[in-house]
C-alpha cells in the first residue's frame, strides 16, 4: 500500500482484534478507540497525512497491535453509506462498513511501534 491517498481513499485506524471479530460478521463498526459506532453515530477516518495525529491523539499508549485500513470513498457510497470531511483531515462515515466487500476495503497495513509510539508509515 502506497503512503499517499490516491484518489478517493480515506484511512481509518483500527484495533486489529477489532477488525478480525468483525471479519465472520461482514461489518466492521468501532468509531474509534474506547468509542463503537452506537453511540458515536459515526466511523472517524482521515486522509494518509492526517494518520500520524491521530496515532499520536488517540493511540499513544495502546500497545495492542493496529492496522490501517484504506477505504475507498466511492465504494462507501455506492453501497448506500454516506461519508462526508469534517474538520481538518478528518472524514465521518455514517454506517458500519462491509469489511469483507474489496470495492470498497481497498487495502489493510499493519502499523508498527518505533520506539514508544506508533509511526504511520
Amino acid at each position: 500500500m502506497s503512503s499517499d491517498t490516491t484518489g478517493d481513499a480515506i484511512v481509518h485506524v483500527a484495533i486489529e482484534d477489532d477488525w478480525e471479530m468483525s471479519l465472520p460478521l461482514g461489518a466492521y463498526e468501532a468509531a474509534t478507540r474506547r468509542v463503537a459506532y452506537e453511540p458515536g453515530g459515526y466511523i472517524r477516518a482521515t486522509t494518509t497525512h492526517g494518520v500520524q495525529p491521530v496515532l499520536d491523539r488517540i493511540y499513544p499508549d495502546l500497545t495492542l497491535p493496529l492496522i490501517l485500513v484504506t477505504l475507498s470513498v466511492a465504494g462507501l457510497e455506492a453501497s448506500g453509506i454516506p461519508v462526508e470531511p469534517s474538520s481538518g483531515e478528518g472524514w465521518r462515515i455514517f454506517g458500519a462498513i462491509p469489511c469483507t466487500d474489496d470495492s470498497i476495503v481497498v487495502a489493510t497495513r499493519r502499523l508498527e511501534r518505533a520506539g514508544d509510539r506508533w509511526v504511520a508509515q
